[in-house]
């Protein structure tokens, strides 16, 4: 019932990030180590959601420490949301020029000729 189709051979890290090249091998480890961080920054985000609602509720008609405990959650999610951004599009960027270096490499572009007529 819950077995791969067709008999698919089942996809074990090792046997897809060991490459003859380490640059491949390395912007497969980063692509990982970014999916890693974007579970963390879905985190971040909800852990900044339900500071909100607590500092709402303990500032409107709940108890003054549960909005105070609200507000300094949200600022340190906020923080943290922030440094996970900014990683994340950092690592995007890296990879892409890993990527772009491979495309490259593997397919070197004539350079234009230089005609002296």
């Amino acid at each position: 019932m819950f077995g791969r189709k067709g008999g698919e051979k089942r996809l074990y890290r090792r046997e897809w990030t060991e490459s003859s090249n380490p640059l491949v091998a390395e912007a497969r480890a980063q692509t990982l180590a970014i999916q890693r961080l974007l579970v963390w920054l879905r985190l971040g985000y909800a852990v900044l959601a339900i500071a909100v609602l607590l500092g709402y509720w303990g500032f409107t008609d709940g108890p003054l420490p549960a909005g105070i405990v609200g507000v300094v959650l949200g600022i340190a999610s906020l923080l943290v949301v922030i440094v996970l951004r900014t990683g994340i599009g950092n690592g995007r960027k890296n990879v892409n020029a890993m990527l772009e270096e491979l495309q490259g490499s593997a397919s070197p572009q004539a350079s234009p000729s230089q005609d002296t007529a």
